[in-house]
């Protein structure tokens, strides 16, 4: 697997990371780790979405167990968009 490191920030000992897929077009991956837990999450968007996404979940200091729901309501909300 292959991806580029799009952003890094470091926000009250988290670490945040949004990577982009190198074999898969318009896939991101984003990493949340503290010291005790870690996710990533991978989804379909354009750059600026993933980074609007990104800089949300950094500022809010979210842990590394919401990220999963973040990301489904994220593709749920997009699905729905799409659709009407």
């Amino acid at each position: 697997m292959d991806f580029t490191l799009i952003q890094k920030i470091e926000v009250h000992g988290m670490r945040y990371k949004l990577l982009r897929s190198n074999f898969c077009r318009g896939y991101y991956v984003i990493i949340i780790q503290s010291k005790t837990d870690f996710c990533c999450e991978s989804f379909s968007s354009d750059k600026e979405r993933a980074l609007d996404l990104f800089y949300e979940i950094a500022a809010s200091a979210t842990e590394p167990c919401s990220l999963r729901d973040i990301i489904v309501d994220m593709e749920r909300h997009s699905v729905l968009v799409n659709k009407g």
